[in-house]
């Protein structure tokens, strides 16, 4: 995913500060937007109360005045909206000369709804937001899907005009994202890591809607190794002394187990050859130890770890195959956008092999065009000096995509 923003923090008054100092910086931003999400029922069963939303922001022209149409760019990991603007913009990778694009935030990602804006909102007593959310003073942490994100845009986008406010049960046509109601009305998704599993989503869930997806170091699903790693980050959380299994949340800032976690991710969020070849001289830094120390550990020692845990939640259970009773094969069958799978070689958790597979999976409306780097799962977010070569390769594969037909 992203990374690790910051937050989580005791401030120097003693008070539990929540959200991370990234997602507190994207709140105030002025173009950012809500679309409303009271009594939205999760896939958990849980119905989110008042005052929860879909925070999201929209570049470039209006929509439904773009020559192009409309791009949907989901957030990944501990991402925040406007961490991806370097890649958005007049001439970017996400060109919004011709197109419209929404930037809609993870739930869980400290933006939009998420244990800590939740929890905030209990404590401040919002209005009936305290008696359902927070007994005994303990709200109750959400756990969100990719089903759950999905639907949630799908609503905000229903409500800007730009998808039909009906059921989503057209018939499927050949190829190129289009059938009998016309052209998809999204352009393109354009997903990074878990934003790669929500574009599946988009495109299994609802495939008359989506013409282009670009999954960039990201996947359908999920996988075992995938999984692996992600449960050895959330046992790292759960072991600090902070984490109360009762409340299921954390009384105070779990700081050993944070550090903990960015040395963790510092083995997988690289390829090894970003430390055999010393990959990490050319960002600057003189010693692998420096590296991880400054990149990794500083990145993550700030976290909302209630945050954290609710999206690693989120990316562990994320599977395309559960539309199709498990079957995978049978899921991907019903793409019809056409499906620009972008890995990186040395991506150690959405892995090359995984992406090849798909590929063979979608056939014809796949086209497999993997990063060649080092940097492993980061070469697909290349916004880092060092990545200028990866950038390119990145912005010249989704440009091709969207100008096929």
């Amino acid at each position: 995913g992203g990374e690790g923003g910051g937050g989580g923090l005791v401030s120097p008054t003693g008070i539990f500060v929540r959200g991370s100092a990234a997602a507190r910086r994207a709140l105030r931003d002025a173009g950012l937007r809500r679309f409303p999400l009271d009594g939205f029922a999760l896939d958990s069963g849980a119905v989110l109360p008042p005052g929860a939303t879909l925070a999201y922001k929209v570049h470039g022209p209006p929509v439904g005045s773009s020559p192009g149409g409309i791009i949907l760019h989901p957030t990944s990991f501990d991402a925040v909206h406007d961490e991806l603007e370097y890649h958005i913009g007049p001439g970017k990778t996400l060109d919004t000369n011709r197109y419209t694009v929404i930037v809609p935030n993870l739930l869980g990602n400290g933006v939009s709804a998420s244990p800590s804006t939740l929890a905030a909102q209990a404590e401040s007593g919002t209005p009936r937001h305290a008696a359902a959310w927070a007994p005994d003073g303990h709200p109750p942490p959400p756990r969100f899907s990719v089903s759950d994100n999905v639907r949630a845009q799908r609503s905000l986008l229903q409500s800007l005009g730009i998808i039909e406010a009906s059921p989503d049960n057209a018939p499927h046509a050949p190829g190129g994202g289009t059938n009998s109601r016309g052209p998809a009305p999204l352009a393109l998704v354009y997903g990074y890591s878990m934003g790669a599993l929500q574009a599946f989503e988009w495109a299994v869930a609802h495939p008359h809607e989506v013409a282009r997806v670009a999954a960039v170091c990201g996947a359908s699903r999920c996988g075992e190794l995938n999984s692996v790693f992600l449960r050895s980050l959330e046992a790292t959380l759960k072991a600090d002394a902070a984490w109360n299994p009762h409340t299921s949340r954390f009384s105070h800032r779990p700081a050993r187990a944070l550090e903990a976690f960015g040395a963790i991710y510092a083995g997988w969020g690289v390829g090894a050859g970003w430390y055999l070849n010393r990959g990490y001289a050319s960002a600057g830094f003189g010693s692998a130890d420096e590296f991880v120390t400054q990149s990794y550990l500083g990145a993550f020692a700030e976290c909302d770890a209630d945050d954290l845990l609710s999206q690693i939640h989120t990316w562990r259970t994320a599977d395309v195959s559960r539309l199709a009773g498990g079957n995978l094969a049978l899921a991907l069958g019903r793409v019809q956008a056409k499906v620009l799978l972008m890995p990186c070689d040395t991506d150690r958790y959405f892995t090359l092999t995984e992406a090849q597979r798909e590929a063979e999976l979608l056939g014809s409306r796949a086209r497999l065009a993997p990063l060649r780097s080092d940097a492993g799962h980061r070469a697909g977010d290349p916004h880092r000096p060092e990545l200028s070569a990866e950038a390119g390769f990145l912005r010249s594969k989704v440009h091709e995509l969207l100008e096929s037909e």
